[in-house]
């Protein structure tokens, strides 16, 4: 490079003394057709070989630049080659060495000299799965087989560079040799959970948005849909059998014996219909047909109904017996006998107070015997719920002590115009409220493990997440709200009939889990946040046949920023594209400890509406960084092609990173004319993508495209598009710290 800071600076201080934007100070470009030694390429289309297009290799387009070590100009990463994975077999991995001297004047050209190449190559086998090269003595590393973004350079020398195939790290030694196995992504969702642990999926009353409620068939489904527990409201029997059932009342009817609301064919027996009689349900008179006047004998004559049949159908109506909790249990264990899976109980008792007035028995007593005489008393596997208050306490003070079991506990806590009955019932005025202060939090943290709200209480009826979970948490306190269904009857407006966005608002609040009539829904949700790894579809697991699950990341979404942290001890890699589960819009930032060799979740960065991806990452200091955000259009329908200023330590209230504008590549001044495409003293840069950006000091930033070789339409629909370098002087002087981005040139 010929030009000097100190000229730069000076032309920088001349442009800018009138400018209300960012300026062109600097201009060169790169011809399209520029070629280096190698083999000839560009043969395969769309996975097949004809014959090749080139009689050597295409130098561009670049998507990553550095400072060249040697302090001779620059590094610049060639991209994975023609477009796509199965064009680009041919396409060989490189860096490339080049001298950039730019224009600085109309009257002066600037030039641009590619000079030797660093080529990436696996000679010792590092890559654990075939690439394109597998036979040859030096496999050279392809287009086919990384799609490599974004690059930095170690203070031991060596190169970093991120992929987007899987999304991967590689590392390779100063001359271009993999050193070790590409490094995957974890999934690292940052989901805000108590103890970091991942979210549950209870299948409300089984998988009841499918089957009849409280049946077997329901949990069977539940269980295959992926639940983590089925949930068993329970109710007695005339001879003290706990069965499933939503209410102790089965079928309720109205004043003149019409049916309201069922989950029994009750009212359709003969033999029955003397049963039906009036009783006073948490205070309140209900005509029906009641669990506590059968024997367990009579109840299974019993077939199971739609509950809400409107809704969701008949089609399963007289199909199955009303289940006891002992032979739920059994197709637990017979589950687990036959997969290995473990699936956990999270049963209700339903209206103690009621129970014990209407049949005189303790169904907490009755649940704790049961649970003890089938021998499933794992506290990894139980929870106890309950809306009342009383009975909770009981089960913690005396009951389970006296059983010598520990089960967690979970509070239920109702909408706020409603009560425990037991409060109630003792004359108490208070209502589920008064549950949800700090001061009774704690306190239900003296006998109960967790609370089960309401989820309007986690999410408010204005789709507004709310304090509730933090506070909870605070308290030492799981959350597991309910009850979260598909049908759009149930869904707030802005989810625009989408249920899964409504599950992920909850996990994003950092609920421990929920309760969900529709369990293969819930569990495909928290499946998006809690695999393993990261992974786009072209990861090698899918393009070998050797992985079955889904990919979380959209095709070239992965690290297209990757750059060196300021003290060399890590490296920090931008996510080009959303995983799935995260809000629209926000991409991952991750951190890679060298020592360690550890990833962490370094926060989120939001794109502007208009922003579909970003281009690269490049650092100022120790905690700001610079980022390429882009449209994904060129020429004239390109709008939004910007670089943006970040500060790892300043957060929005949605905990994504503060950040500020500093250069509109569609609006630079040019009052000096550097480029030919200036007009009327305005630069723009029209590129698909762009995908180089590095801080030359502080008044000054180095932007480059990827031109897609051999694309066009960046300049003109017929235009080879070319490699343009841009030397944009910035407004305000960044907060630069020497040797940012090129630390290894300082201490290697």
């Amino acid at each position: 490079m010929k030009l000097t800071c100190v000229r730069l600076t000076a032309l920088l201080a001349l442009a800018l003394s009138s400018a209300q934007a960012a300026t062109l100070v600097g201009y060169a470009e790169l011809k399209a057709d520029t070629f280096a030694a190698g083999p000839a390429s560009g043969a395969w289309n769309a996975g097949l070989r004809g014959e090749a297009r080139f009689p050597s290799q295409p130098v561009q387009g670049f998507s990553g630049v550095q400072r060249d070590p040697s302090g001779q100009g620059f590094l610049f990463l060639s991209d994975n080659g023609f477009g796509a994975r199965n064009n680009s077999a041919d396409y060989l991995l490189r860096l490339h060495r080049v001298a950039l001297t730019p224009a600085t004047t109309a009257r002066r050209a600037g030039q641009v000299s590619v000079g030797s190449f660093i080529e990436l190559r696996d000679p010792d086998r590092k890559v654990p799965w075939q690439i394109v090269n597998e036979a040859s003595p030096e496999r050279r590393l392809t287009g086919a087989d990384f799609d490599v973004e974004g690059f930095a350079i170690a203070p031991d020398g060596t190169l970093w560079v991120g992929d987007e195939f899987g999304p991967y790290l590689l590392h390779f030694s100063a001359d271009g040799r993999l050193l070790e196995a590409p490094i995957g992504t974890p999934n690292l969702a940052g989901l805000p959970t108590l103890r970091g642990q991942s979210p549950v999926v209870v299948a409300h009353r089984g998988s009841s948005g499918t089957r009849p409620e409280h049946t077997l068939e329901a949990y069977r489904i539940a269980i295959e849909a992926g639940a983590d527990f089925i949930e068993p409201d329970l109710v007695v029997t005339r001879d003290g059998v706990l069965v499933a059932r939503h209410e102790p009342v089965i079928a309720v009817l109205s004043a003149d014996g019409r049916v309201t609301e069922a989950t029994a064919d009750v009212a359709t027996r003969p033999e029955f219909k003397d049963r039906a009689r009036v009783k006073k349900l948490d205070g309140k008179d209900v005509y029906g047909y009641w669990a506590e006047d059968f024997t367990l004998a009579e109840l299974k004559t019993l077939r199971a109904v739609e509950r809400l049949p409107q809704l969701r159908g008949r089609a399963y109506d007289g199909r199955f017996e009303i289940p006891t909790l002992a032979e739920i249990i059994a197709l637990v264990r017979d589950v687990e006998a036959r997969t290995g899976r473990k699936v956990g109980l999270y049963p209700e008792t339903k209206h103690p107070t009621f129970v014990t007035q209407a049949a005189g028995m303790n169904i907490s007593q009755l649940l704790i015997d049961t649970l003890k005489k089938e021998n499933f008393t794992d506290p990894a596997r139980v929870f106890i719920q309950s809306f009342e208050v009383g009975n909770l306490k009981e089960l913690r003070t005396r009951i389970m002590p006296a059983a010598g079991v520990n089960l967690p506990l979970v509070q239920l806590i109702s909408s706020p115009d409603e009560a425990p009955y037991d409060w109630t019932a003792a004359g108490d005025k208070r209502t589920y409220g008064a549950l949800t202060s700090d001061v009774a939090l704690k306190e239900i943290a003296g006998y109960a493990a967790g609370v089960g709200p309401y989820k309007r209480w986690i999410i408010d009826d204005q789709g507004r997440t709310t304090d509730f979970v933090s506070r909870a948490h605070d308290a030492g306190l799981l959350v597991h709200p309910w009850t979260f269904r598909n049908e759009p009857t149930y869904l707030l407006p802005d989810y625009q009939n989408d249920p899964e966005a409504e599950m992920r608002q909850a996990l994003r609040a950092g609920v421990d889990g929920f309760f969900t009539d529709f369990p293969a829904t819930g569990a495909r949700v928290v499946g998006q946040y809690t695999v393993p790894e990261v992974r786009s579809p072209q990861h090698h697991a899918y393009a070998q046949g050797v992985s079955s699950g889904a990919a979380n990341l959209p095709g070239s979404g992965g690290f297209e920023g990757l750059n060196l942290s300021p003290d060399g001890q890590g490296l920090y890699a931008l996510l080009e594209k959303t995983v799935a589960g995260d809000l629209p819009g926000q991409l991952r930032l991750m951190r890679f400890d060298l020592g360690r060799r550890q990833w962490t979740l370094a926060g989120r960065y939001a794109l502007e509406p208009a922003g579909e991806a970003i281009g690269d990452l490049a650092p100022v200091n120790d905690h700001e960084y610079l980022v390429l955000e882009r449209d994904n259009a060129s020429g004239e329908a390109a709008k939004h092609k910007r670089v943006y200023l970040f500060n790892l330590r300043e957060k929005n209230p949605d905990g994504t990173f503060k950040k500020t504008l500093i250069a509109d590549l569609m609006n630079l001044r040019d009052p000096q004319k550097l480029a030919p495409s200036t007009t009327g003293g305005v630069f723009s840069f029209p590129y698909v993508t762009i995908e180089n950006l590095l801080v030359l000091d502080a008044r000054t930033i180095l932007v480059a495209n990827d031109n897609n070789f051999p694309a066009t339409g960046g300049r003109g629909r017929e235009v080879r598009d070319v490699s343009e370098f841009l030397w944009i002087g910035l407004d305000a002087p960044l907060k630069f710290a020497a040797g940012a981005g090129h630390r290894s040139a300082v201490r290697k």
